[in-house]
């Protein structure tokens, strides 16, 4: 962790976006201790904290959005592609596609707290026509609460980093779980009303098909 914490320190802001830009494309760095690291220094006055926030953020909707492109073109080739070297793609393709189709794109506001989760939405928002300005928010707003949430922790245990990075992972979960709950608390009662629309629409016609009766029809007004 102190190593990072120096590797950071020595580089500055341009060493954070390429680590938060290349997480985001698919390699395996671990953005979080860059984040915890950027927090930390933050709070000791090496940093800026909202110009790391903020560059933070970019370097995280620039690495996706490459993705979403991607999957508007692409489509399914393009999932397939992320998953070409699992045992079975094919499973983890209908699990992305059935993750998204549940919770829709506000999913994009959790996804990076979940890995493997964070390289599949975009994609999958631009395979199902999620207009771009609608992308950009809900990724800004997810990158904006990861960013947040790590370095933050840094900040407030700048002096015990090995503990914040422990914790790291706890609160991660945790934090996903509260969006999790919010979206949920978001999206159910808007598939409530769909539903009981539905309904409404499917009595109605219902109804009107009994008042005709057999072989009678509505006349056009």
């Amino acid at each position: 962790m102190n190593d990072i914490v120096q590797f950071v320190l020595k580089h500055g802001y341009p060493i954070l976006f390429a680590a938060l830009f290349a997480r985001q494309i698919g390699l395996p760095v671990p953005a979080p201790l860059f984040l915890l690291s950027a927090g930390a220094l933050a709070a000791a006055g090496k940093l800026g904290l909202l110009t790391a926030l903020g560059l933070a953020i970019i370097a995280c909707v620039l690495g996706d959005w490459p993705w979403y492109e991607a999957g508007r073109r692409g489509g399914d080739k393009v999932l397939h592609f992320i998953h070409r070297l699992a045992r079975d793609p094919d499973a983890h393709d209908r699990r992305a596609k059935a993750t998204f189709a549940r919770y829709g794109p506000p999913i994009l506001v959790i996804a990076k707290f979940f890995p493997g989760l964070d390289l599949v939405t975009p994609p999958l928002a631009g395979t199902s026509r999620t207009s771009r300005l609608r992308f950009l928010t809900l990724d800004a707003v997810g990158a904006g609460l990861y960013s947040g949430a790590y370095a933050g922790l840094g900040y407030v245990f700048s002096h015990d980093l090995e503990r914040a990075a422990v914790y790291a992972g706890r609160a991660g979960t945790v934090l996903a779980g509260l969006a999790l709950a919010a979206l949920l608390t978001y999206a159910v009662p808007k598939l409530v009303r769909g539903y009981g629309s539905t309904r409404k629409s499917q009595l109605v016609r219902s109804t009107a098909s009994e008042l005709r009766g057999p072989g009678e029809t509505v006349a056009s007004p």
